[in-house]
């Protein structure tokens, strides 16, 4: 039992946990979203987004990782002046980040449902702005704070356990 509440309790506090849950949420949501809009809520549809949400969310977190947010970072650097003295670092990067996935998962999402859309620039255009500003509201409005004040609680309610060969050590040079 010790040592999974120690695996848990290291679990929540390294850094990419909170990443993870949150890139998992708005996975979670948003691929709800753009299912449901365009085929309706059934448990077939149901079904279908839980054997391939495992797999966007895997995508997702390396497409954000090493395509988008480097990206999104080198823009930064390249137009430092043009996009921090209009907007925030901690907006302009997530939006910039969204951007750049929405469009990236709407070509994917417009190729895969070409019956719907036989005129593909229409179709990505529409699927784009629909999942757009869905997405931008939902992550800073409701996915982002809702993670991080999670997190916030779990880390203040369960705090870092130092391992016990840490505490021997340092027992042991106080000897």
């Amino acid at each position: 039992m010790k040592v999974k509440r120690h695996f848990f309790n290291k679990l929540l506090h390294y850094p990419d946990t909170p990443v993870w849950a949150l890139i998992s949420t708005m996975v979670a949501i948003m691929a709800s979203y753009n299912t449901i809009i365009r085929y309706g809520f059934s448990e077939n549809m149901f079904s279908k987004i839980l054997i391939a949400y495992p797999l966007i969310v895997i995508f997702i977190y390396c497409l954000r990782t090493f395509v988008t947010l480097p990206i999104v970072l080198k823009l930064h650097n390249f137009f430092p002046n043009i996009i921090k003295i209009n907007v925030p670092v901690q907006v302009s990067i997530p939006l910039l980040v969204i951007w750049f996935n929405v469009s990236i998962m709407m070509i994917w999402f417009t190729v895969i449902h070409h019956a719907m859309y036989p005129h593909f620039f229409i179709g990505y255009i529409g699927n784009w702005i629909k999942t757009f500003f869905v997405a931008v509201p939902v992550f800073f409005f409701i996915a982002k704070p809702l993670i991080f004040n999670v997190f916030d609680l779990l880390k203040a309610k369960h705090p870092l356990i130092i391992s016990d060969q840490a505490n021997k050590s340092d027992n042991n040079a106080d000897d």
